[in-house]
């Protein structure tokens, strides 16, 4: 069988879609499993913005250390490639699929896809304390329950 291959999309891809790629990443190397691939892009993203201080912070507390990492735009390359899209937001959704309608039947918010509900994941980036590591909680949480489901 071919290997799956997972996008991970939010606003700017330094913060909600990468953390996911790394959690993911993780997850999968510690059940022994290399036979999904992980990325992530933005649909802003571009190639100067940098991951927040805090989130190397937070995955470093997980005991991730942070890959090299590029803010990288969702292309159509992409969107062709990968078996699965996952966003971080219904907004996020709704523009991939104004832009790539053709794939539709592959794009969904992580919550749908993991728990068969809508629920949006708020942008960390502004956020500080305890408001911050919620959201990045969610995120671990919801992408561990993921790694059950793929």
């Amino acid at each position: 069988m071919e290997n799956k291959k997972i996008c991970f999309v939010c606003h700017a891809n330094i913060c909600r879609s990468f953390s996911s790629e790394c959690f993911l990443k993780d997850f999968l190397c510690k059940a022994g499993r290399n036979d999904v691939e992980v990325i992530s892009r933005g649909i802003y993203a571009q190639s100067y913005f940098e991951v927040p201080g805090k989130i190397t912070s937070f995955l470093a507390s997980k005991g991730i250390t942070q890959p090299l990492h590029t803010a990288t735009l969702l292309s159509s390359q992409d969107m062709q490639n990968c078996n699965l899209v996952l966003t971080m937001t219904e907004g996020q959704k709704e523009y991939i699929l104004d832009n790539y309608a053709q794939f539709s039947d592959k794009v969904f918010t992580l919550h749908e896809y993991v728990y068969g509900k809508e629920q949006s994941i708020k942008d960390p980036i502004s956020l500080t304390g305890r408001n911050f590591e919620k959201v990045l909680e969610e995120i671990y949480k919801t992408v561990k329950d993921l790694t059950q489901k793929i």
